[in-house]
């Protein structure tokens, strides 16, 4: 089983918010792997949206992101992308 691990500073204005916080989720399924993030001594699983809202993760803030599964590279980069990156601007 593969199992690869990124330092990360989270990018969106809005930190991780519910959409993030519920791709991170399907990026785990998606891939059939363990996606964990680790700020501090907190360490929480994706799959689970409510504890990684829980981690209050603000922009700027450093995270530890670890994909644990045959695809984790796959998901790595995904996942990665949506904790860097600036928010979605909304059309509607």
């Amino acid at each position: 089983m593969k199992r690869v691990q990124q330092e990360l500073i989270v990018g969106g204005a809005r930190g991780v918010h519910g959409r993030v916080a519920t791709r991170l989720a399907e990026v785990a399924a998606r891939y059939g792997v363990t996606l964990l993030i680790r700020r501090g001594d907190e360490v929480v699983d994706c799959s689970s949206i409510l504890d990684v809202l829980a981690l209050a993760l603000t922009m700027g803030a450093e995270v530890c992101l670890t994909a644990e599964g045959d695809q984790a590279n796959e998901a790595m980069v995904a996942a990665s992308q949506l904790l860097i990156t600036e928010d979605e601007i909304d059309h509607g």
